[in-house]
């Protein structure tokens, strides 16, 4: 494993959702979204690991917009990308409630809780199995499911899905 590399995208990973937090609109062209977000990638020094994903509504996640979409952001829009510095990934999302609907700003706020939770209990050594549960009742707290069939998974050189 090339522990500098993997930080070196995530550095990258950071920076562009702080980008992503300017460009993602209700209206805007998802095509452009996605295209702004790679090149945003490559302008770091990383190249994108998948093609970012833009996710509306129900869709939970894996929704990529094609060369000829048309399709404009609205709803809860989940940004999912990755980043790669000669393989070693970093792979990140977050969410937006374009329309001020206070369901999707709880789900948000869930998810962002859930996180700190696990990040709380990730350390060497730590129980995938136990930070998971962790994660599942945060979010249970605050009256959601977890999507069960989207959950984690190792990540190695050229091999996002290991």
């Amino acid at each position: 494993m090339n522990t500098a590399k993997i930080l070196q995208a995530g550095e990258i990973a950071k920076k562009v959702k702080v980008f992503a937090k300017t460009i993602v609109k209700k209206g805007a062209p998802l095509l452009e979204i996605a295209e702004k977000i790679e090149d945003k990638i490559i302008t770091l020094g990383g190249k994108p690991a998948f093609p970012c994903n833009l996710s509306m509504d129900n869709v939970a996640a894996h929704y990529t917009p094609s060369h000829d979409d048309v399709t404009l952001a609205h709803g809860l829009i989940k940004v999912d990308f990755g980043v790669h510095v000669d393989g070693w990934v970093a792979d990140t999302s977050l969410s937006f409630d374009l329309e001020g609907n206070p369901l999707n700003k709880k789900l948000i706020e869930a998810a962002e809780k859930a996180l700190v939770k696990a990040q709380e209990n990730f350390k060497e050594g730590a129980s995938l199995g136990k930070i998971g549960l962790l994660i599942q009742k945060e979010i249970e707290s605050h009256g959601f499911s977890p999507v069960i069939n989207l959950s984690g998974h190792q990540i190695e050189q050229y091999d996002l899905h290991a």
